[in-house]
């Protein structure tokens, strides 16, 4: 095929559908993907922590909103990576770590 007519494929492929099997290869996967859409923070560190008193800043405020939806975003495309089966088990959880 002519590289000129060549159709661009997306760098950002969704993971294959997890059912059960080859847990290990699905995880890097999923942990690749998240890293290709710059979510993979949201799995492997702590959010930020609001001030329980006081005056809190913009920034701080606009980063744990900022978190709180990209939290919500790797909640929702881990389950929309799972077997129906599997998401009905896993769908109650809150945050993506648990």
């Amino acid at each position: 095929m002519d590289q000129s007519t060549a159709v661009v494929k997306s760098h950002i492929e969704k993971p294959f559908v997890f059912r059960g099997v080859d847990f290990k290869r699905w995880q890097q996967k999923m942990l690749f993907y998240f890293t290709t859409l710059n979510l993979a923070h949201c799995l492997t560190s702590e959010g930020p922590e609001l001030p329980v008193e006081g005056d809190i800043p913009d920034e701080i405020i606009k980063a744990s909103e900022a978190w709180t939806q990209n939290e919500f975003l790797c909640k929702n495309y881990i389950l929309n990576a799972l077997d129906d089966s599997l998401y009905d088990v896993y769908h109650i959880f809150q945050t993506p770590k648990q």
